[in-house]
């Protein structure tokens, strides 16, 4: 007979649930409960469905007793209230507080909406202000209508999702992201996330998910327009897999990144004007404004800030609870897609994937538990999910089992522990590997935060790779005592995908400053075949994201120089020879590399001697096969304060002394320009070496030759029949493909510089 054992002491904690010990044997459908009363006074219990449920009278005690309870359906769903002579509830225990803990809120659609409202709001409010609290939540929804709770708040540090299999299944009313700075500046609206739920059509309302950095958006059904700001200012953000009826957009946004979501309006009338809006694998409604999420930086060169790659190449949606068919707790993991566009479900089909039992085949980890417990569950074969709080890691955790999941969920947050100087996670070289939605950072001082990969391997993952989504990692700003990692986070194994990073060595916080908390590197990936989609990394001290591996991909970036340079002897690169380091560096010896929609800005507003300069925004090598398209740089440090020197590789001149302009480049790619025998593709960078205001093309046979002149996505920008020159000099700055068709039969084409 399978009893569960909860218990509790009511006298001495009133204010605060008790830790609670849970014994669990096979087949029961009895709940008993050990109810201890140190004072001999009455107490009520009463049970409930839901946390908020109405209560039904189980019995009253006033000593130590035993209480055996035989709920119909399932033991997950029962609540039971201890409540004092004035009815006040002063104790509540439930299988999913055990299973959960206190900082996990689940609720459902039988609970009092008016409570839900009232509890959750008064958290979120609590919260609003505490940008560098050590308390984590997370509030889950069962399937249902929670219209009627009304608008609900998030803050710092929550976390909403719906416990559907699709987002259809939970329907709420709004939600609404506090802003904790004046003005309705959400600059600092960090450190929140939704997911996997329905907000309904309702009077045009507006659903308001104005955030910055670290706030993903996953798996929305939005019948409402969405704005990511209140129009003022604004530094986000993340959005994928999302189905927008309306528009989505911000105003005020500095960059946004969509991926794989369905948009039947575009952006919507909200516009898009700041520095760099990406879009990427989007599936565009019959009723689209396509032109408002198209590529414009050639069009429109003043303004222009959006871009568009087409389908996305590879990618596996980030892992999610959710409740089955039978009641229990699962996890669903996305099925691996390849050069998809559009969302993963549809209407009536979660899509395709694999579902993992929770209790069966997770071990679920509550704060206090020691890394030699959590490696013992990873070694027995059993995944992790990590509740809201803070979990201080003694030994690197160990993720060495192909197919394992790591999963978060609150802004459970991972640190290496101060007798732990290597790293809070550091995965092995094996295929498929989930991570997700934790935060990892310093309180001490340690090598890395994260490792994919102990060192560089030439094993493949291409068929089954390691995914890591929603990652979120912090150099400084909670403690004040100086911190370090040397690198936040590396990359070593082959084929790794990060979608969505933030990667933030803090610039403002506790112990924040050039020699307190000190950090080299953002990122640092050494292995090949690596894809990173919504890449944010700011404020390191030598190159933010250096490259090694062959191969690399990154869709979207978005990097701050640090605030703090001591000074310009302090911040040069090259052994000392070129002022400062590129915020995105391909190592030199590297053939192979793309790069899109990428923003990079100075900040330099907290540095000694001034002006402060970097050389390169971007460093790559000079090779044909490394491409970047669609980079700029944006200058707010202030006139006379520094900047960019040049947007890549010494051209286009950038920011230093012409603050708060944007300058950008289109497309780069070197390359000589070989002929074209017949038919063929050629690729001609105007810069660095530009070639004038014309190109000429020739054949031998003195018969006209067919020209297009593309972009590096393919789209054609001028195509016409010449046998003599083509005007140029209308194209930005940038790498183009040129495709010669000679009309002769053996003839050869063949373009020539001026």
């Amino acid at each position: 007979m399978k009893k569960i054992l909860l218990f509790m002491g009511v006298a001495t904690l009133l204010s605060a649930f008790p830790a609670h010990a849970s014994s669990i044997s096979p087949g029961s459908n009895s709940i008993t409960l050990q109810l201890t009363s140190d004072n001999g006074e009455s107490y009520t219990l009463t049970r409930s469905i839901g946390r908020h449920g109405e209560e039904a009278n189980v019995t009253t005690f006033d000593t130590n007793t035993e209480i055996t309870d035989t709920p119909e359906g399932n033991l997950y769903d029962y609540y039971y209230h201890v409540r004092n002579a004035n009815g006040e509830q002063v104790e509540l225990l439930g299988l999913e507080l055990d299973l959960f803990g206190e900082n996990m809120y689940i609720y459902r659609p039988t609970d009092s909406m008016s409570v839900i409202s009232t509890e959750l709001n008064g958290i979120a409010e609590n919260m609003w202000y505490d940008q560098f609290s050590m308390k984590r939540y997370a509030f889950y929804f069962h399937p249902g209508d929670y219209t009627e709770a009304g608008q609900l708040k998030t803050a710092y540090y929550l976390s909403f999702g719906g416990l559907g299999t699709l987002p259809y299944d939970v329907e709420i009313n709004n939600v609404w992201s506090l802003c904790p700075l004046s003005g309705d500046n959400v600059t600092c609206s960090f450190w929140r996330s939704i997911e996997n739920f329905k907000v309904p059509e309702t009077d045009n309302e507006i659903l308001w998910w104005a955030v910055s950095q670290a706030a993903p958006m996953r798996r929305i059904v939005s019948e409402r327009q969405v704005s990511y700001d209140f129009g003022k200012s604004a530094s986000g953000g993340f959005s994928a897999d999302c189905y927008f009826h309306k528009g989505a957009s911000g105003w005020s946004q500095q960059q946004w990144y969509t991926r794989n979501c369905y948009m039947q309006v575009g952006a919507g009338s909200a516009g898009i004007p700041g520095w760099n809006h990406a879009y990427q694998g989007i599936d565009f409604g019959s009723e689209s404004a396509k032109a408002s999420c198209s590529d414009n930086w050639q069009k429109n060169p003043q303004w222009g800030a959006c871009s568009r790659e087409e389908v996305t190449p590879i990618i596996r949606e980030k892992p999610f609870l959710f409740v089955g068919n039978d009641g229990r707790y699962k996890v669903f993991r996305p099925a691996l897609r390849t050069k998809c566009t559009g969302i993963s479900y549809t209407e009536t089909d979660m899509g395709e994937g694999t579902t993992y039992d929770l209790l069966n085949d997770f071990y679920v980890a509550q704060p206090g538990v020691t890394a030699a417990t959590l490696n013992a569950q990873l070694s027995a074969g059993k995944h992790l999910f990590f509740t809201p709080g803070i979990y201080e890691l003694e030994v690197p955790l160990q993720i060495n089992r192909a197919n394992a999941i790591v999963l978060g969920t609150g802004y459970a947050t991972l640190v290496p522990a101060q007798t732990n100087t290597d790293a809070a996670v550091v995965i092995g070289d094996v295929d498929g590997v989930s991570v997700a939605s934790l935060l990892i950072e310093t309180y001490y001082s340690s090598k890395y935060l994260m490792r994919a990969g102990s060192s560089t391997s030439s094993t493949r993952h291409s068929d089954n790779p390691t995914v890591l989504s929603d990652l979120i990692f912090r150099v400084g700003g909670v403690k004040n005592a100086n911190v370090n990692a040397d690198i936040a986070l590396e990359i070593n194994s082959n084929d790794v995908i990060g979608d969505h990073f933030w990667i933030w060595r803090a610039d403002h916080g506790a112990g924040v400053g050039w020699k307190r908390n000190t950090s080299k590197n953002g990122l640092v990936v050494n292995g090949n075949h690596v894809t990173c989609y919504g890449l944010f990394n700011e404020h390191f001290q030598e190159y933010q994201t250096l490259w090694n591996g062959e191969y690399g991909r990154t869709y979207f970036y978005q990097c701050e120089t640090p605030y703090d340079v001591t000074s310009q002897a302090d911040y040069m690169s090259h052994n000392g020879t070129v002022n400062g380091w590129a915020a995105y560096k391909v190592a030199d010896n590297v053939k192979h590399h793309y790069a899109s929609m990428m923003g990079m800005y100075d900040v330099f507003i907290r540095c000694g001697a001034r002006p402060m300069i970097i050389e390169n925004a971007i460093e790559v090598p000079k090779t044909e096969d490394v491409w970047i398209h669609h980079a700029c740089n944006y200058g707010l440090s202030g006139n006379g304060k520094g900047g960019f020197n040049y947007v890549i590789n010494g051209t286009v001149p950038s920011t230093v002394n012409k603050q708060y302009t944007r300058f950008q480049v289109v497309n780069y790619c070197v390359t000589d320009v070989p002929e074209i025998k017949a038919a063929g593709e050629l690729k001609i960078s105007i810069y660095p070496n530009p070639v004038e205001n014309e190109l000429f093309v020739t054949t031998d046979d003195e018969k006209p030759a067919d020209v297009w002149i593309c972009d590096m996505s393919g789209r054609v920008l001028q195509q016409g029949s010449t046998d003599g020159s083509i005007s140029i000099g209308h194209l930005q700055p940038g790498t183009y493909l040129v495709r010669v068709v000679a009309t002769g039969a053996n003839a050869t084409a063949k373009i020539v510089k001026k």
